[in-house]
This record gives C-alpha cells, structure tokens and sequence, in this order.
C-alpha cells in the first residue's frame, strides 16, 4: 500500500493520477484507523480509539521533549533510566507544562472493601483479588505479576469503632524479611486500630471500609 508524495503528479495524465490518488485515500483510512476512527460513523470520525506511542528518546537515550513555539503542555512515553528504577527500565508516562516535568505514576493494583461480621466484600479492584486471613488481616493476589518489589504502597481505612478518637491505619505486615510480605505476585497488609488518648491501644481489627493503592515501581 504505497503513498504517492507527489499526487496529482503534473506530469501524468488525469487518468494515469486517478491509481495515485486512490492509493493515498487507502492509505490514508488504513495508516488512520490504526489508533483513530476515520471512515466509521459521524459520531466516531476524528476521535481516537486509544493513543500508542514510542518511547521518547535523544541520541538513543531516554530524553524529556521540549514544548514547542506556542505550546503549553505535552503528554509522552519514556523509558526509565537505571538510576531512577533499580530493578526494572519499563516505559512509562510523563508530562511537561512550561515549569515541571512531571511522571503519571500508574496504578499497578488496587482495591476497596468492606468488612461486616467476619466476612470481606470486594467494592473496587484493579488487578488483584483480596482475602481475609483474620480479624485485620489481609493479602492481596495480583492477577498480574508486578515488574517489582519497589511498588510504592498507600493504604487508609476506616474504623469501626464508637471511640471519637479512634484512627485506623492500612499498612503493610511487618516483618525482617520485605519479600515475606511485599512481592511481585502478593502484598500482605494489616488495618490496626488505635483508641484511647491517656491510654493508647492498638489491635488489629476489622474495618467498616478499608482500600490501598500499589504503583510505580
């Protein structure tokens, strides 16, 4: 499927141009719908289906475009350096304003969910399922391996508890040993509730509502 730079060509005849014109118009519903809706409907005609794009690279390495004349931000793909991802150089998203660069850090795995009477209900998940293990115990399975261990882990929960100044937190379990708990495949965590303000006391205890994001890495 050729494209013809030079079409009408001057130098053929209007029948000779009609096969050079036909070619770019395939060519260019073909090389279009690639990632656009060209040719498909008034309501999807010009709209993207979804956008892929190479890794930005200068002389071959990982490189920050800059904004054009005129331009106020940019979206684009790189690949991370080995100084900036120890254990993993995958590409990922960033975007540029006209102070800051500054990386989308994809969710990797999430989740929300309750717990009433023993018994865990998923709200919310992204690529993982969730399992109680016991009261404010829990783990996550991921249904896709992450590249790393060096996913950053954020949780919160919400305490079910009459104590005005109860918190709860959502934290990782500890141990001596970060692969026991914190792999590519599984991350163990715990909610521990926290009552009390001359005496403090913390157990781990089920939540109303707990939830916890793992990205980057």
């Amino acid at each position: 499927m050729p494209w013809n730079s030079t079409s009408p060509d001057g130098t053929k005849s209007v029948k000779d141009n009609v096969p050079l014109q036909q070619q770019n118009t395939t060519y260019t519903e073909t090389s279009m719908n690639k990632d656009h809706f060209w040719n498909i409907g008034a309501n999807q005609d010009g709209r993207h289906q979804f956008v892929q794009l190479p890794k930005y690279v200068s002389g071959g390495i990982p490189a920050d475009p800059a904004l054009g004349a005129g331009m106020d931000f940019e979206y684009y793909a790189k690949q991370k350096t080995a100084a900036e991802a120890v254990a993993q150089q995958d590409v990922q998203s960033f975007v540029r304003n006209g102070t800051a660069i500054m990386q989308l850090l994809g969710i990797r795995a999430m989740g929300v969910f309750s717990v009433a009477g023993g018994v865990l209900s998923s709200l919310y998940l992204h690529n993982c399922t969730l399992t109680r293990d016991g009261s404010g115990r829990f783990h996550a399975d991921f249904t896709v391996a992450l590249p790393s261990v060096n996913y950053a882990f954020l949780g919160q929960a919400f305490p079910n508890s009459t104590d005005t100044n109860a918190v709860m937190t959502c934290a990782l379990q500890a141990d001596t040993v970060l692969t026991n708990n914190k792999t590519v495949n599984k991350v163990i965590f715990r909610t521990v509730l926290t009552t009390g303000t001359t005496t403090v006391v913390r157990s781990l205890s089920d939540p109303i509502q707990a939830w916890f994001i793992c990205f980057g890495g």
